[in-house]
Formats: structure tokens, C-alpha cells, sequence
């Protein structure tokens, strides 16, 4: 039994996942509420599963790109849950479950791509681009950050984009039709759990003590045309465990 917590965005999100099912869930859309509500929502979930914490067999948490609080907060509590229960922690790049959410949408057949975009402010998103069909995602860029403009600009043909970064830019038709805006599908604590479930890997204590999450904006790398990606340094401890989403449908 996986515990799954989602806090990147203004979703504050909990999911007991298992065998690739939903057991509970509570989700809340509601800025600056993280710190109250996720140790509540924790003990709601597990009340409704009618389980103890002591049964939960590792902590899922989405850990970025995303909200510096919020990151810190969904961190520092699965930090602080696993070293008191003994369990590990499974780190979940926030666009690798946004990706896969609108994937279990079923709502991807005329997409060959999706681009999960994270509002970043100041008019830039975080995004990655994936591949999406029958069998799955699989992820096909760095995670990054970069004007909304030019992220639609630089896109392939026939691509979706979804998560709240898309939101703004939804109703220009500028771009041609071949390029398709559902800001409807944002982070959540289930698609954490899932992903975790069955593409993550559990991090060892040593590597939870050193793990942080995946800002982007503190530790980047400037290339041509003002493009950032996700630096060597931040991203060590998640691509040695995980190179990124390619999970595969059973």
C-alpha cells in the first residue's frame, strides 16, 4: 500500500494507491492550504481505507517541478512520515504524473504527444514533452522552463497540452489546430501513486537525506534563446534512480 502526496501546485492532494487502484482519496483546490489540511487529509484517507499508517508499505510524493512551499511541505512531510514508520519514499517528477493523468483519461487518441505544463508565473510554465499511445508514456525531453509562448512554438505537430501552465493560453488559436489545450487535467495524488507503483524507485535513507525537490528556477542552466532546464546538480539523485516516465500499460 503506497500513500501519495501531490502538493506542487495549488492541489493538495492524498491517495492510498495498490495494485494499480485507488483505495481513498482527498483533494482540495485551494491556494495556501498545504500546511493545514495534508496531515488531515492524510488521517481522512486512512480512516476511510480503515487502515493504520503502520500497514502503508512506502510514501509516494510528487516532488517538482512546482511551488517552492508547497514542494517543501509534501517533502517534508513524506520525509517525516517514512523515517518514523521505516518505510521508503518514492519521488515522482510532478510532470511525469500529470502526463500520466491525462493518459488515463482515455482522451489521447488524436495526440501523439503531451506536454504537461506547470504555471510557473511571470509567464513561463515547467514542461516536458512525452510520447503517449496504447501502451503508454514515455518521456522524450528534459524537464525545463521556458516562456508559455515559446513552449507552444517549439512543440511537434498533433500535440496536447495540459496541467494549469495551459490555462492562459487556451483560447488563442494562434498556433494552428493541430495543437490542443486541456487545462481541465492537473496534478493529482492518484496518477503520483500509480506512477510510483509501478515506474518508481524506492529511495535508500541515504538518498532520501539528500533528495530536494526539483525547483528549476534555483539551479538552472542557461542556454541559447533564455531556455532553462533542470541542472546536472538538482537532477542527480532522481536520473540515477529513474530516468524519467516510460511507463507502460499491463
Amino acid at each position: 500500500m503506497i500513500l501519495a502526496i501531490e502538493t506542487a501546485t495549488d492541489v493538495c492532494g492524498v491517495a492510498l494507491v495498490q495494485n494499480q487502484n485507488v483505495i481513498a482519496q482527498r483533494v482540495l483546490l485551494e491556494k495556501y492550504i498545504h500546511s493545514e489540511k495534508l496531515l488531515p487529509m492524510i488521517d481522512e484517507v486512512l480512516r476511510d481505507a480503515s487502515l493504520s499508517a503502520k500497514q502503508l508499505d512506502a510514501i509516494a510524493v510528487s516532488i517538482g517541478p512546482g511551488s517552492f512551499t508547497g514542494l517543501r511541505i509534501g517533502l517534508s512531510t513524506a520525509k517525516g512520515l517514512a523515517l518514523s514508520l521505516g518505510i521508503p519514499v518514492i519521488a515522482v517528477p510532478t510532470l511525469d504524473a500529470l502526463a500520466y493523468a491525462f493518459f488515463r483519461t482515455k482522451e489521447w487518441a488524436s495526440a501523439a504527444v503531451v506536454c504537461p505544463m506547470i504555471d510557473a508565473k511571470r509567464n513561463e510554465a515547467f514542461f516536458c514533452f512525452y510520447k503517449i499511445d496504447a501502451a503508454g508514456v514515455s518521456r522524450q525531453s528534459e524537464y525545463a522552463i521556458a516562456l508559455k509562448s515559446k513552449i507552444v512554438e517549439m512543440a511537434p505537430p498533433s500535440v496536447m497540452f495540459v496541467g494549469d501552465g495551459a490555462k492562459q493560453i487556451e483560447a488563442s488559436r494562434e498556433f494552428g489546430t493541430s495543437r490542443e489545450f486541456n487545462p481541465s487535467i492537473v496534478c493529482s495524488a492518484e496518477s503520483v501513486g500509480l506512477v510510483a507503483e509501478s515506474a518508481g524507485v524506492k529511495l535508500s535513507p541515504e538518498e532520501l537525506s539528500r533528495l530536494e525537490p526539483l525547483y528549476l528556477r534555483e539551479f538552472i542552466a542557461t542556454q541559447s534563446g533564455g531556455d532553462r532546464a533542470i541542472s546536472p546538480h538538482r537532477a542527480s539523485i532522481l536520473e540515477e534512480q529513474r530516468p524519467g516516465l516510460n511507463h507502460r500499460s499491463g
